[in-house]
């Protein structure tokens, strides 16, 4: 087992991994933006993706990007932390999750967020885990509104 970044010739492999993903955590992404939105990131020197390899196949992933504003400056975000199921139980998160923290800090992020959501904290209590690498609840209540409107 050893983890590397992403590359673009691993979109292929990791889109479907990425839909899992979202599958599990009640995240409704359509399927072809994924994929889309994946290659971008792939190209994108503001983001990473680090995976997690076992014999040539990719067995898990972790992202991360970058964000500037005026109450931290340069921050992270962890995105996506993803083990497949078959090889959950390993620790592997924890290696994956140390790359992008690696990554935030030698970009000079001041800290790193995330989000996580009610389905992800009920079936895998989330916070007990992030909370063991200094992560805090921000007790802030994150809302989002589509961009895409449709109909007209």
């Amino acid at each position: 087992m050893f983890i590397r970044p992403a590359t673009q010739s691993d979109a292929d492999t990791l889109a479907p991994l990425f839909r899992a993903f979202f599958d599990e955590d009640g995240i409704d992404t359509p399927t072809d933006a994924i994929a889309a939105n994946l290659r971008k990131i792939l190209a994108d020197n503001r983001a990473c993706i680090f995976v997690i390899a076992v014999d040539g196949r990719i067995a898990g992933f972790a992202s991360g990007i970058l964000t500037f504003g005026v109450e931290f400056g340069c921050a992270a975000e962890l995105e996506d932390l993803y083990v497949c199921p078959q090889y959950r139980g390993r620790g592997w998160a924890r290696p994956l999750l140390a790359a992008v923290l690696q990554w935030a800090e030698a970009q000079g992020a001041s800290e790193t967020i995330l989000i996580i959501t009610p389905e992800a904290e009920a079936d895998q209590f989330l916070t007990r885990f992030y909370s063991k690498f200094g992560f805090k609840d921000s007790r802030r209540i994150m809302m989002y509104r589509s961009n895409f409107l449709s109909g007209g």
